[in-house]
């Protein structure tokens, strides 16, 4: 069954863009502070990629025009373009907040293409953003085939460049494969898939772990991933910021703990979960993450409960300056479900 990894091209740019069309064709760079959250493709061109300081961005295209990313404006259209998956697709798995993997409902390749090409329409028409997809038969190739889309396109990897993509596809492509696990793979003379075949599999599962080495092998194999999970099945959601974030250089961690909450607490809702946990995980300078946790959470809690509990684990453990922090809302069950009794 054909899958679809829909993923909105330079999004903050794009988001930022919307009310500024004759920035259309330029290079553009959408700024947080100091550093460049997303730049639109003419800016790619000239070696501008999200992350860079913008200092060094300038100095690459000394002609890009920088735009704030619209913190307000990503986050409404955010939520619309996951309203749009949903209404386009049976499943939806998001990827962060401008992707997700879907499926649509079907085992015909042409129907999956199609559906791709009414959610492109749709995002233009209704939300003002482009949207690049691609169709694959598993996750992996199904985000190979959208990146291979971009920008603003779609495209299908057939069975045919699949097949010849587990041989040849370098690892360092390999969505997920970090720069760790590529100095491993390198040591062990792995480049591309193909030379998975050279290394006996207890040697590769001493060197990079016995769930990396089962994932690599399924790739090779082609037995790798190709479920969606939507977020009705997760029993946690995760929203992640940085105290720099969306030009605005003085965050506190309550400012940013709260924002993160809201989201957590609409894509929850959206899915018709409740959670009962919740977690702070803060990020100091040079120090190691802390975690703050508080369970017990009543079903019912809605998003001032749950804005009020993450105020208080903050208030309650002095925390040194953070770059940033990751929320979590844990103990996800559908909203009218009896609570597990834990042994």
């Amino acid at each position: 069954m054909p899958l679809l990894h829909a993923d909105a091209d330079s999004f903050f740019a794009s988001v930022a863009l919307r009310s500024r069309p004759e920035l259309a064709g330029r290079p553009v760079a959408a700024v947080a502070h100091v550093f460049v959250a997303s730049a639109t493709y003419p800016a790619r061109a000239h070696g501008v990629r999200g992350g860079m300081p913008v200092r060094e961005a300038l100095g690459r295209c000394p002609e890009l025009v920088l735009v704030e990313v619209p913190h307000a404006e990503v986050e409404e259209v955010a939520d619309a373009l996951f309203d749009l998956f949903g209404r386009c697709a049976r499943a939806v798995e998001p990827g962060s907040v401008e992707e997700a993997f879907l499926d649509v409902g079907t085992d015909s390749w042409g129907t999956a293409a199609a559906a791709g090409h009414e959610l492109r329409r749709r995002a233009v028409a209704e939300l003002g953003i482009p949207v690049s997809v691609g169709v694959g038969r598993t996750r992996l190739m199904a985000k190979l085939a959208s990146r291979a889309a971009k920008p603003d396109g779609l495209h299908v990897l057939g069975a045919d460049r699949e097949r010849e993509l587990r041989s040849t596809l370098p690892v360092e492509e390999v969505w997920g494969i970090g720069p760790t696990t590529r100095a491993r793979l390198a040591v062990l003379g792995v480049h591309r898939l193909d030379d998975l075949d050279e290394v006996p599999a207890d040697r590769l599962r001493a060197v990079c772990g016995t769930g990396m080495a089962r994932r690599l092998a399924d790739i090779r194999r082609g037995t790798d991933d190709a479920r969606v999970r939507p977020v009705s099945a997760r029993t946690q959601l995760t929203a992640e910021g940085s105290t720099a974030g969306w030009g605005r250089p003085d965050r506190s961690p309550v400012e940013l703990a709260t924002a993160c909450v809201d989201r957590l607490h609409r894509r929850a809702e959206r899915a018709g979960l409740a959670g009962t946990e919740l977690r702070i995980t803060a990020t100091p300078h040079g120090s190691p993450p802390v975690t703050l946790r508080r369970t017990g959470l009543p079903v019912d809690t809605g998003a001032p409960g749950l804005r009020a509990a993450a105020t208080d684990l903050l208030a309650a453990d002095q925390l040194p300056p953070i770059t940033g922090l990751r929320v979590t809302l844990a103990g996800l069950a559908p909203v009218g479900a009896a609570p597990l009794a834990l042994f």
